[in-house]
């Protein structure tokens, strides 16, 4: 595995600050994972800038968004509301919601996940190619009017012609995520929280919020064992570390993940990983979302923030019991008794 994109399915990583890289208005868009990459599953971009960076107001008519603050603050305007989010913050995007987002650090990242769109696309005939790693200095005029027809002309998208509005923004009061769909923003480690011995697990997004084409998790825990080899038959799974360090295991290969490394599995590969850190967090996408009852199987509603420091067993015992209503085929022992 290394830094390129493949052009097919399969595993493959992408290490920090690499991907196709893409300069859109000034800002830095680096492609993790492309439809001929994931089989149309998903698509990944790292998306930065600098203070008031702008992406202007539009809508989306198939694809399903999702953001990831990964460094410095953001201003994003949702569906009419204005937010300002912030490290670990997340904001999901439904199909036709108005959203745009004007950048309110020196540097500012995030982690974009889309489902059911051409996003690649989008950014590719917004702007051009690009050799560097950070966004270039100074201030950024934003893409022009021509580059912006250009991307509707070719892409899933809608401008509505107005400008990043001014104001307050709203006060964030969702924890958890809603009943259905609905766009959304949620703090730095909130979202439905589940146990599993010593990991952590955040539900972000579930089914009801997708139409079951993906869920969106974070996994926090400490230094631990390596979990099972394991498969999935239907779905794909990625992989973005957060903090710390883990390894992980794809089809033979066993690769070191530092924050912002990013691992794309598709279903048949066979893959696990280990917790290599004091504390290890890292967030995901698993499209389509048809995963969700694994972790309500396996694991126990839990109201705290941070792991036990003296976890209890993890029901492994009920995952057994239910495996053939779960999309996972366990690889050599299984898991630990």
């Amino acid at each position: 595995m290394n830094d390129d994109l493949p052009g097919v399915k399969r595993a493959y990583c992408i290490r920090s600050g690499m991907g196709e890289r893409y300069l859109v208005g000034g800002q830095l868009v680096a492609l993790l994972a492309r439809p001929q990459d994931t089989g149309g599953m998903l698509e990944a971009a790292v998306v930065s800038g600098g203070m008031n960076d702008t992406f202007p107001p539009h809508r989306h008519s198939q694809t399903h968004e999702t953001f990831t603050i990964l460094d410095g603050h953001l201003e994003l305007l949702l569906d009419g509301k204005l937010y300002l989010l912030s490290r670990g913050d997340y904001a999901n995007i439904p199909a036709g919601t108005p959203h745009g987002y004007r950048m309110r650090s020196h540097y500012t990242r995030m982690l974009i996940w889309t489902v059911g769109g051409d996003t690649a696309r989008l950014y590719s005939a917004l702007g051009e190619r690009y050799t560097g790693f950070v966004p270039p200095a100074g201030a950024h005029a934003g893409c022009s009017a021509q580059a912006l027809a250009a991307a509707a002309a070719v892409a899933d998208v809608t401008f509505s012609g107005e400008a990043m509005p001014a104001g307050a923004p709203e006060a964030i009061d969702v924890h958890v995520p809603p009943a259905g769909m609905a766009p959304y923003v949620l703090p730095c480690d909130e979202g439905e929280r589940l146990i599993a011995g010593d990991q952590l697990f955040a539900l972000l997004a579930t089914q009801a919020n997708s139409n079951g084409k993906f869920i969106s998790l974070t996994t926090l825990g400490p230094k631990g064992d390596r979990i099972p080899e394991h498969f999935h038959e239907k779905h794909t799974e990625t992989f973005f570390c957060l903090d710390g360090v883990m390894t992980m295991w794809a089809n033979g290969d066993e690769l070191r993940m530092l924050p912002g490394d990013f691992l794309h599995v598709p279903a048949g590969t066979i893959h696990s990983y280990r917790l290599d850190s004091p504390l290890t967090k890292f967030v995901g996408m698993l499209a389509p979302g048809l995963f969700e009852p694994f972790f309500r199987v396996l694991c126990d509603p839990y109201e705290d923030y941070i792991f036990p420091q003296v976890p209890k067993p993890a029901r492994f015992d009920r995952v057994i019991q239910r495996l053939h209503e779960l999309d996972l085929k366990l690889v050599g022992g299984g898991p630990p008794k």
